[in-house]
């Protein structure tokens, strides 16, 4: 950076200097979220479904996992989707901060590395948008954190799943319509799929922000078990309580 332009941003950052958008604390002159935000990660509950990792009062499974049973394996989180972390997500998503993705998929690994389950898979995707989607957003918040953790993990990024239709946002629909409205919205590219050098008997990560109903999640991974990958994990932020 020109010595200059470092100057003036320093002594705009004396002057004016940076808050965190959540708390209000000073910032450091490169961050964007102050760290105490950041570290504020609260777990789902210790009471929780074995498969998709929403909170239950008793049990191994929610009644939904139960009445039908997800086509991912098991899904892994940092937390649970409530302030301030699930701010951090919406600034992330919708405030134009890609950059939090290094962040983000930092977190990720730490909760997925202490999982043994998925130490023999070697591969990782993401949740797809479409092309209007994405070119709206600037880019898709999934896929920036799926190649963060490539980097982080060693694992290898394959770009396999498309998003078929424009559906409406999930975000506004009750709980039953989520689940309908994303039914035949993703497939497998492929040309991708025939390209793919890895061994799908070891299954592959599936990287997304936010489980909510898991209807999203659920979709893409029954596509990539039909493509005949025998193990789909999900790999999220956080889960909604």
């Amino acid at each position: 950076m020109n010595p200059l332009f470092r100057l003036l941003g320093d002594l705009e950052n004396f002057i004016f200097p940076p808050f965190c958008p959540i708390c209000d604390n000073k910032l450091k002159r490169t961050d964007i979220i102050c760290q105490r935000c950041f570290d504020k990660v609260y777990f789902v509950s210790r009471k929780k479904c074995k498969i998709c990792g929403k909170p239950i009062k008793s049990g191994k499974f929610c009644a939904s996992c139960r009445k039908e049973n997800p086509f991912f394996d098991f899904v892994i989180s940092c937390g649970s989707y409530v302030p301030p972390f699930s701010d951090i997500i919406k600034i992330f998503k919708y405030r134009n901060r890609p950059s939090l993705s290094k962040k983000l998929a930092r977190k990720l690994y730490s909760h997925y590395s202490s999982r043994s389950a998925v130490r023999n898979i070697n591969y990782l995707t993401w949740v797809p948008m479409t092309k209007p989607e994405k070119r709206e957003r600037g880019y898709n918040q999934s896929q920036l954190l799926a190649e963060e953790f490539s980097q982080i993990s060693s694992l290898i990024s394959t770009n396999i799943l498309c998003k078929a239709a424009n559906i409406p946002s999930q975000t506004a629909l009750p709980y039953e319509k989520r689940l309908i409205n994303v039914r035949g919205a993703y497939k497998i590219r492929e040309k991708a799929l025939k390209s793919f050098k890895g061994n799908p008997e070891n299954g592959i990560i599936l990287i997304d922000d936010v489980l909510t109903t898991g209807g999203t999640l659920n979709e893409c991974a029954r596509r990539l078990k039909e493509a005949g990958f025998k193990k789909v994990v999900g790999l999220v932020l956080a889960i909604s309580p």
